[in-house]
């Protein structure tokens, strides 16, 4: 079995599975952001809950994906060391560590919305805002270490993805600050 692995295209595999990852995590994340909008009817904040889901729990995967097929690399080989222990690596130790870092994150945030109930929801709130450095580091792990970031359209997917987070937290922020958010926190509060 292991010949037969080995001759898979796992360099391909790698580029993939990291830039699919990204991809599903930012559209994970953007439908978090926009299901938070006070704005939804049920049937609609549920369509956009489970979006929000999938999307997550694919770009997870992925990044599991992407995380363990360094190790069978024969291209650029990684110890489970490598990958395992942040800033390990021998090879940009680094940005290697940085994606490290994010696998755990990203599995923390998981595993706490699992423990929703147990945890309660202030603590699961602050710790699923991490979220967004998680997803800074993700990005910059990905743009300065991925190989297929001088390709233009791979850069623009980076890019773009940030801007398209940074706009809808901001328009999330300008709902919180909105009179109509204090009034109902007010409520809420009585």
């Amino acid at each position: 079995m292991i010949p037969w692995i080995v001759d898979w295209p796992v360099w391909q595999i790698i580029r993939v599975t990291g830039i699919v990852s990204f991809v599903c995590l930012s559209l994970g994340i953007a439908f978090g952001i926009i299901y938070s909008y006070p704005v939804w009817l049920a049937k609609s904040k549920a369509k956009l809950f489970k979006l929000h889901q999938l999307f997550n729990h694919a770009g997870i995967v992925l990044m599991l994906l992407h995380a363990v097929f360094p190790v069978i690399s024969t291209y650029m080989p990684f110890s489970w060391t490598d990958v395992l222990l942040p800033f390990a690596a021998k090879h940009e130790p680094v940005l290697t560590g940085l994606g490290t870092l994010a696998v755990y994150g990203l599995l923390v945030i998981l595993l706490s919305t699992d423990l929703r109930s147990a945890i309660g929801k202030k603590l699961w709130h602050l710790i699923h805002l991490l979220s967004y450095p998680i997803f800074i580091l993700v990005a910059v792990h990905g743009f300065f270490l991925g190989s297929d970031t001088a390709m233009a359209a791979i850069r623009w997917t980076y890019i773009g993805s940030l801007i398209l987070i940074g706009l809808l937290t901001i328009g999330r922020l300008m709902f919180l600050s909105s009179p109509g958010a204090a009034a109902k926190k007010e409520k809420r509060l009585v």
